[in-house]
């Protein structure tokens, strides 16, 4: 089990770089929003027929 310091030296990494991993995490999120393929799917789901021609 960790000892005392151990445990400080890690919050004090998390409290100084948690702030870096989520603009990390958003900008992977961004990209991957942003991917050819995703692109694609987003398009075609975003497109919703207004009338039925069939009809």
């Amino acid at each position: 089990m960790p000892g005392y310091e151990e445990l400080v030296a890690l919050y004090q990494f998390v409290r100084s770089w948690w702030i870096v991993a989520v603009m990390i995490l958003l900008v992977v999120i961004g990209v991957r929003a942003f991917l050819p393929g995703q692109k694609a799917a987003m398009d075609s789901a975003s497109r919703i027929p207004l009338r039925d021609d069939d009809a």
